[in-house]
């Protein structure tokens, strides 16, 4: 008795679906410009949609990628520098002697503050000046890799701080990554010149003592990046009046350590290494509301989109309806009919539309960094996936009243009698 119970409404649902997908059907072999307007209109708004959160989330995690970090300090309105050039966010001060302070204790591996800064680097035999970012760092024997590249090429300290006075010794050795070695046609031994379009100034030469391969994820990508000592790139971007860094990146699984810092650092934020993209949105406020403006207006629009196919769905499918009331078709099996065609165009919509964001971020990246900046500035998520189609589904629901009150007011005669 309780499985009949059961299979008489699946029975039912099935049918309903078996019935709609045939009314899709023929609606596509009859009128196949109006369901492709309908999933187009959708899948414009979807794509746009994942195109500004890849926006947004690159806004949010700068240039964030696989750095094997326990702990990431950071401004409390986040500091890394946007992948658009010369957008950034407030930084922390004092950077040397604070994470000397950090990197002194016995339960800390290292403690090296970051600073990213975009800069032109040609070789000095004339080349042609290339956009890449520079990654200041002060070296040690067990610092991880950072934006991707390995610093053990580097030999451990600062020199040129000299306690405060910057006026040490100049190394000049940089780190190129593979993909800024491939822009600047350089190798091992190389001299380089290294200038920055903020402050105009051009460094001493500079000499390539490796490169390195190590990929990068995430918002990098193939970036080229060129590592060197902080206190050399602070000279060269003007950050060295305040000692100024971005981050600082922390090897420590000590409680205690992480007390430590936040005394250190009172201004800053000190969060997992492994926090990014999606995660370090809801830091972000600027990336934040970006994206759920983009939402709300996404959904608005969507459901706008929706309900007016869906009455015009309705308006050629009214004689159908008329005929399954006249033979006896409940009110909730035709609406429920109307519901189905409705939303499977909407998923199809949303499915496009997601292929076509993902699309219009390699787009946009390519774009922006042909004419404006040297790296990505949106980035990808699988999140993105379930996130779009959620928001097409939603704007679905949302439009039913109006093709449902439609098909509810069908007059069955006047159909009839057509």
């Amino acid at each position: 008795m309780a499985e009949g119970t059961t299979s008489g409404p699946l029975r039912r649902v099935a049918a309903i679906g078996r019935f709609a997908a045939t009314q899709l059907g023929a609606q596509l072999r009859r009128r196949p410009g109006r369901i492709a307007v309908t999933v187009g209109l959708v899948a414009v708004t979807i794509a746009l949609l994942v195109v500004v959160t890849g926006i947004s989330v690159a806004l949010a995690g700068g240039t964030t990628t696989n750095d094997e970090v326990d702990l990431r300090v950071t401004p409390h309105d986040g500091g890394t520098l946007s992948p658009v050039v010369g957008v950034e966010g407030p930084r922390l001060d004092d950077v040397h002697e604070r994470t000397a302070t950090i990197d002194d204790r016995a339960d800390v591996d290292y403690a090296t503050p970051v600073l990213l800064e975009i800069v032109q680097v040609r070789t000095v035999d004339g080349g042609e000046p290339t956009n890449v970012l520079a990654v200041g760092v002060v070296p040690g024997e067990e610092t991880p890799p950072v934006a991707g590249i390995s610093t053990a090429r580097l030999d451990p300290g600062d020199p040129y701080y000299a306690g405060g006075d910057y006026d040490g010794s100049q190394t000049g050795d940089v780190v190129l990554s593979s993909g800024a070695a491939d822009q600047l046609n350089a190798s091992t031994a190389d001299p380089l010149l290294i200038r920055s379009p903020r402050s105009g100034a051009v460094s001493q030469s500079h000499e390539v003592t490796a490169v390195d391969d190590a990929a990068t994820t995430g918002v990098t990508g193939d970036l080229p990046i060129v590592v060197l000592r902080l206190s050399e790139l602070q000279t060269l971007t003007g950050a060295a009046e305040e000692d100024l860094a971005d981050q600082v990146l922390v090897g420590t699984e000590s409680a205690e350590a992480k007390a430590a810092i936040e005394e250190t650092y009172p201004d800053a934020t000190v969060e997992s290494g492994d926090a990014s993209g999606l995660a370090e949105l809801r830091e972000d406020d600027l990336a934040l509301a970006t994206s759920v403006t983009m939402l709300v207006v996404g959904i608005g629009i969507c459901t706008l989109f929706i309900a007016t196919t869906s009455g015009l769905l309705v308006e050629r499918e009214r004689r159908t309806l008329a005929v399954l009331t006249a033979v006896g078709f409940p009110r909730r099996s035709r609406l429920a009919i109307i519901s189905v065609m409705s939303l499977s165009l909407t998923v199809v919509g949303g499915v496009v539309g997601i292929v076509l964001g993902y699309a219009g971020i390699a787009l946009t990246n390519a774009v922006a960094m042909a004419t404006v900046t040297s790296s990505p500035i949106a980035a990808t998520d699988p999140r993105f996936i379930p996130y779009g189609l959620s928001v097409a589904i939603i704007a679905g629901v949302l439009a039913l009243p109006y093709p449902l009150y439609l098909a509810t007011n069908t007059d069955v005669i006047a159909e009839l009698q057509r």
